[in-house]
Order: C-alpha cells, then sequence, then structure tokens
C-alpha cells in the first residue's frame, strides 16, 4: 500500500529519468505506469515503475526504472497447458542492474532487503551494464536490483504472464493499492 503522493512522486520522476536515458514516450503512457510496490508498502526498497511500451498477443516491451538500491522482488514466469511461460530479454540503457539467478553463491547478502533473506534464494549475482543483455528462460527464478544509482532498463519478452508469476515472499501481491 502506497499514497496516491507516493505514487505521483515515484511516477514523475521515474518518468525524468527515462527521458534522460533518452527513451520517448507519451504523456497518455507515462500516466499509465505501473508504480508497484508489490503489497509490500515500501516502494523505494521493493517495488518497480513499469512503462509498457506495447503488449500483443505473442510479445511485449517495457522499460523499467529503479531507483538507487531499490529491488524486484524474487519471482519466475510459470505456463500453462499451452504456453511454457514468459521468455524475457533484459538490454540496461542506464546506471547498472544486479540481476539475480539461481547457481553458484557470489552474492555480499548486505544487498538484500533486511528482514528478507529468506525471500532472497537466487544467490548468483550478474551485474549488467549500459548496452548489456541477458535473456531469462522460462521457469528461471530470479530478482533485479539497481546498483550505485538509479537504473533504466528495458524488458522484451514473449507473451507475458506476470499475474500468473509466483515469489518466493508470500506477502507479495500484484496490484499495488492506492490509499
Amino acid at each position: 500500500m502506497i499514497t496516491r503522493q507516493e505514487e505521483q512522486t515515484a511516477r514523475a520522476e521515474a518518468g525524468r529519468h527515462i527521458a534522460e536515458a533518452g527513451i520517448t514516450f507519451s504523456e497518455q503512457e507515462l500516466a499509465q505506469m505501473d508504480v508497484a510496490d508489490f503489497g509490500l508498502s515500501h516502494i523505494r526498497a521493493e517495488g518497480a515503475q513499469i512503462l509498457s511500451l506495447f503488449e500483443t498477443e505473442r510479445v511485449a516491451c517495457r522499460v523499467i526504472f529503479l531507483f538507487a538500491g531499490q529491488t524486484e522482488p524474487e519471482h519466475w514466469h510459470v505456463g500453462t497447458d499451452e504456453y511454457e511461460g514468459k521468455e524475457e530479454t533484459i538490454r540496461v540503457i542506464k546506471g547498472v542492474l544486479r540481476v539475480c539467478v539461481e547457481g553458484e553463491d557470489n552474492l555480499d547478502v548486505t544487498c538484500i532487503p533486511a528482514g528478507k533473506e529468506e525471500y532472497y534464494t537466487c544467490r548468483h549475482q550478474i551485474l549488467l551494464e549500459p548496452n548489456q543483455n541477458l535473456t531469462l528462460y522460462p521457469g528461471m527464478k530470479h530478482w533485479f536490483q539497481a546498483v550505485g544509482g538509479e537504473c533504466v532498463f528495458y524488458t522484451m519478452s514473449t507473451m507475458t504472464s506476470d499475474s500468473r508469476d509466483p515469489f518466493s515472499d508470500p506477502q507479495v501481491v500484484r496490484k499495488t493499492v492506492i490509499v
């Protein structure tokens, strides 16, 4: 749960940083930007600002903005009987993005949001800088975090199934409540 003021401030700041990164968008797109706190009520620590550029039945492109140190909680993309799940390629435009996936532990755990260590099980970090890509495959657990400052990145994917995607933290909810 976040306040209307928190939502508006986050949206305006995200829009400014995305524009500074050279990405253009309409006022209507900005007004529809998802300011997600994932129901955790501390958006600057765990959350994401998500600007959808397009979404069809088969592909989608979004721009995600993370405040310095902001973390998008650990999740994975699941499928259905007819669809194996979302494949997603990340491309950093501005800043440094920590992407954590399953694998050999090379993470300084002090970067995990305090008290949430049990919900961030992926401890293999990959640091992406501008113009670097990483592809995440269906079922692959992952989480993101802006390192050393704000971060702007594209996420291009096959059909989105975000509403079905599970999170490691059972307190996460998909829809942000604005008060």
